[in-house]
This record gives C-alpha cells, sequence and structure tokens, in this order.
C-alpha cells in the first residue's frame, strides 16, 4: 500500500476532522498579522577591522560600529528562503554564550546553529562558515586552552556575515581577511617543541630574578648599613639587563613596565611613628574586625582594602569608558554592544543583592566614583544597603585578613594594620 502524497494526505486528514466534529466555517477574510515595527531589535555587531589598501581606492569603505546597524532602524529582509538577520541574531547570540563560558557544551550549541545558518546561506558565503566551524571546533575540543582572540575571531566573521548579508558588501575581501586572521591564529596556536619552551622558561626565569633583585634592592636601600648588598643587587640588574638586550627585539620583555609594576606593589615609605595606633585603641579594636575576606586594591601605588562582601562586579575597565563617564557609572557600559538585546541580562553579571533588581533599573542605573586611579586597569562595583560606587583601580587581588591583624576606626571607614603597615579600607 503506497502512501499519499503531502496534499492528499493534508485533504484526508481535514476531511475525517470535519466528519467528527463537524465542518467550521472559515472567516470571510483571514486576519493579517502586523508586525510591531518597534519590537524589531536588529544584531549590533562590531564592524570588522580589515586593514586599509595602500593604493588610494579602497577595495572596503570601513564603517563604525553605529554604522553597520543603528538600532532602531528598520532592515528590510526579504521573506524568501535563504540567510537573514534573524539567522545572524541567534548566531550571535550562541557565540555570547561562548563569551561567558567557554565549555564543549556551548561551543557545541555554536557550532549547531552556525550549521543550520550555513544550510540557508548561498554557496558564495560557505567558505567563510567553513573557517568560523574551524575555530568552532577548535573551542569544543580544546575548551581549556580558550584564547580570547579565537572567540575575536568569531565575533569578527559574524560581522563579516552581517555585512555582506545586510548591506550589500561584497565577500571576496572579507573572506581572504578571515583566511589570513585564521593562518595567524594557527600559528600562534601550534604547540612549542621543546628547544622552544626552554628557551621561553630561561627568560621568564631571568624576569622573575630581575623582580627579586629590584625588590632587595629596595630592601636593602632602606637601611644605610647595607650598602654593600645594594651594590650587588644592582650589579645582578645590570648583567640581567644586558642579557635580555641580546634578544632578538620580538622575544625582549620591556623591563621599563615589569619594573614599574613591581615598585606598584610596593611601600616606598615606612609607616611614621605618629601614623601607628596607640596601645589602647589595639586593645579595644583588635578583637572587632568588620570583615576577614577583602580585595588588596592598588590605586597609583597606595594599597586599600575593599570589603568582599560589598564586591558586586569585579572585571577589566576598557579605557573607551572614560568618554562616558560624566561624574558617574552607568552600569549598562557593562554589557557593551549587546545593550540592545532584550535578553542578554545585565543581572548575570552582577552578584550579590545588586543583581535582585530588576534588569530595567539596573540598565538605567549610575553610580559614582568613590576612588580614581589615573591609569586604571579594573573596575569595582560596590553595593550595600541600597547604596552603591564604583572604584576605578590599577589591580586587585583577593585577601584574606591574617589573625593578628587589628583594625581601628576611623572617619570615613577605618583603617586595617598588619605587621605595622596599615591599609586604608574603601566601601561604600
Amino acid at each position: 500500500m503506497s502512501l499519499p502524497n503531502d496534499k492528499d494526505f493534508e485533504l484526508a486528514v481535514d476531511k475525517a476532522i470535519d466528519e467528527i466534529f463537524g465542518k467550521v466555517e472559515s472567516p470571510k477574510k483571514e486576519l493579517e498579522v502586523v508586525e510591531d515595527e518597534s519590537l524589531k531589535t536588529p544584531v549590533e555587531l562590531e564592524p570588522l577591522e580589515l586593514e586599509s589598501p595602500k593604493e588610494e581606492g579602497k577595495v572596503i569603505d570601513f564603517p563604525n560600529l553605529d554604522e553597520v546597524i543603528e538600532p532602531g532602524i528598520e532592515i528590510d529582509t526579504p521573506q524568501e528562503e535563504g540567510l537573514h538577520q534573524k539567522d545572524l541574531e541567534k548566531l550571535a547570540a550562541a557565540l555570547l554564550g561562548l563569551e561567558w563560558e567557554v565549555t564543549p557544551e556551548t561551543s557545541f550549541e555554536f557550532l549547531t546553529a552556525l550549521e543550520e545558518a550555513r544550510e540557508k546561506a548561498p554557496s558564495h558565503l560557505h567558505p567563510i562558515f567553513d573557517l568560523l566551524h574551524e575555530v568552532g571546533s577548535w573551542l569544543k575540543d580544546r575548551a581549556h586552552e580558550a584564547r580570547p582572540e579565537w572567540l575575536h575571531f568569531l565575533h569578527q566573521g559574524i560581522v563579516a556575515l552581517n555585512l555582506i548579508v545586510v548591506h550589500g558588501k561584497e565577500s571576496e575581501p572579507y573572506y581572504h581577511h578571515l583566511k589570513k586572521g585564521l593562518e595567524g591564529l594557527k600559528k600562534a596556536s601550534s604547540p612549542q617543541t621543546p628547544e622552544e619552551k626552554l628557551h621561553q622558561n630561561l627568560i621568564n626565569q631571568l624576569v622573575q630574578n630581575y623582580q627579586r633583585f629590584l625588590i632587595l634592592k629596595w630592601l636593602f636601600s632602606r637601611s644605610s648599613k647595607m650598602k654593600a648588598w645594594q651594590i650587588i643587587c644592582q650589579r645582578a640588574l645590570k648583567e640581567i639587563s644586558e642579557t635580555l638586550e641580546a634578544l632578538p627585539k620580538e622575544e625582549r620583555p620591556d623591563l621599563s613596565k615589569i619594573k614599574e609594576k613591581t615598585f606598584a606593589k610596593l611601600k616606598k615609605h615606612p609607616i611614621s611613628p605618629t601614623a601607628r595606633p596607640s596601645t589602647s585603641a589595639t586593645a579595644s579594636s583588635k578583637k572587632d574586625l568588620p570583615f576577614k575576606e577583602a580585595y588588596q586594591v592598588f590605586i597609583d601605588e597606595k594599597e586599600f582594602l575593599v570589603p568582599a562582601e560589598q564586591v558586586a562586579y569585579l572585571g577589566p575597565f576598557k579605557s573607551k569608558w572614560f568618554n562616558q563617564i560624566n561624574g558617574g557609572f552607568p552600569l549598562k557600559l557593562l554589557l557593551g554592544f549587546w545593550v540592545y538585546f532584550s535578553f542578554v541580562k545585565l543581572k548575570n553579571k552582577l552578584r550579590g543583592s545588586l543583581a535582585n533588581k530588576e534588569e530595567k533599573e539596573l540598565r538605567n542605573l549610575v553610580l559614582p566614583l568613590l576612588k580614581k586611579s589615573t591609569s586604571p586597569k579594573v573596575i569595582l562595583i560596590l553595593w550595600e544597603e541600597e547604596r552603591g560606587g564604583v572604584i576605578l583601580a590599577e589591580e586587585a587581588l583577593p585577601f584574606s585578613i591574617p589573625e593578628d591583624a587589628y583594625f581601628v576606626s576611623k572617619k570615613g571607614g577605618g583603617s586595617f594594620f598588619i605587621k605595622e603597615q596599615e591599609f586604608p579600607i574603601l566601601k561604600v
């Protein structure tokens, strides 16, 4: 017995339903589905940074981020079969899962979304999909070795697809640029030979010795009786510097930056006797420590302690945020270009009581700056009892308050004294 074709089968099913439940009259005119244009949120993607050709005539007109797709601008999406912006939005959402956490599961979800989009794409875009699939497979098989540049490559690939599919750009220049970028990734990710590993370990050892002698020289300089040891350290530093200078330029570490970072963690001046608390103050406050877990924060060669229980967010600070801070830090900056996606939640980046607030309130929240470094590298967002603030620091490290520390209450928060060194407290 042969099965009927799809059309005959559907008619037979409809007839059987009519006989059982009675025929339902169809309305004279079907209601037209009207899309609310205000609900359309086009994908916001960072433009692909291609190198400008040396000739005067550019092959590609490089757009800025807001020129790729502006939020709220209507984009005509054809209804025929094929790759459309909706498919790229799904692919971008899968990439977001990878950016938050690289695991075999999130990599598999990205590869699945990539394959679904490839099936809808025209054949001239398949080479770009193949490049993205190769990097996606790396992440799936080597999740523990994931590197930021791999995710950046996938991000740029989706940008290229967006510019080609939605904005009508030529695919060939983007394909060649991505292919060149993949070759660079392969070269950087190739395993080192035993000789190369030994070479790199020796350089790292020299750098570590350079840092040790810098600290020893600083310690010996605090006593006039240690001048001879100080001279020995100076000679060792000179020998290490001359050895590293003999390396090729691309392998030579920047000793000036290493020296700057080393001294940023040192207290250059000993605490004066007037800064030390009295015996009575020590006895009264030693047993009453306000917190035991903190972050050691470095701001312009000074060290502070921040209560860990107040830290709702800790992450890298982006220099481009400086132009958007006018007396306060808008929390929505943490989302970057994902701020235009309603399914990306800001609360997922936060912790503590601040993460319990409504998403709309969080995106409109602007917190004041409590302390700012001249060259910040990390940002800490503090929150407690409906009050918050932001600290821009050079570095923030987890820190456990030792048992022999004592706390002295002062106006503005107080200080911890640990082995006669004072650590002022920064808090909300």
